[in-house]
């Protein structure tokens, strides 16, 4: 028979956790973010195609720079 003593694991750092559970999620949302503009470009590519375009030069005059 041994008289080996288990010892208990420490606790996790819970904070630790939850900080790195927030990095997550905010790498989730900016890659959402990034999928839906994404989305949006290809629509307005799909919309757009054939249409006549706007030169940079063009684009730029109207902006005023």
């Amino acid at each position: 028979m041994s008289t080996t003593i288990l010892k208990p694991k420490p606790l996790v750092d819970l904070d630790k956790q939850i900080r790195r559970g927030k990095a997550v999620l905010r790498e989730l949302r900016a890659a959402l973010e990034d999928l839906e503009d994404h989305r949006e470009l290809v629509a307005a590519k799909k919309r757009n195609a054939g249409k006549p375009g706007t030169s940079l030069r063009d684009a730029a005059k109207e902006l005023g720079l």
